[in-house]
């Protein structure tokens, strides 16, 4: 027979790692978002219809530890390319890297081109 102090500690230990592993979910690329491409010079995208801003982001205090440098950055480019094709975009122009402790996050602009 397991002791109650046992079964109360593992219950909330159970509480606690349950949520901490949907907090480990990144950002995928969706499949029609595969079409669109980044770029970090503005003549790629010069004679293209300008869209919008865009800001993609990964990572936050509580999973950071948990994800590696690479995972966060493309993470955080699969949510510039998933946002600019639900705007309609197939291009971007990153501007900025903000990269942070616990996170990545990029500034961009989003543009439709031929």
């Amino acid at each position: 027979m397991i002791p109650i102090k046992i079964k109360y500690a593992s219950a909330l230990l159970s509480c606690l790692l349950l949520p901490a592993c949907s907090m480990l979910e990144i950002h995928q690329l969706h499949d029609k978002a595969k079409v669109v491409k980044l770029f970090d010079d503005y003549e790629q995208v010069k004679g293209c219809r300008y869209i919008g801003e865009i800001v993609g982001s990964e990572g936050s205090w509580y999973n950071y530890l948990f994800i590696s440098n690479k995972e966060l950055t493309l993470a955080s480019i699969n949510d510039l390319k998933n946002q600019a094709n639900a705007i309609g975009a197939n291009n971007i122009h990153v501007h900025y890297n903000l990269s942070f402790n616990t996170s990545v996050t990029f500034l961009a602009q989003a543009y439709h081109c031929k």
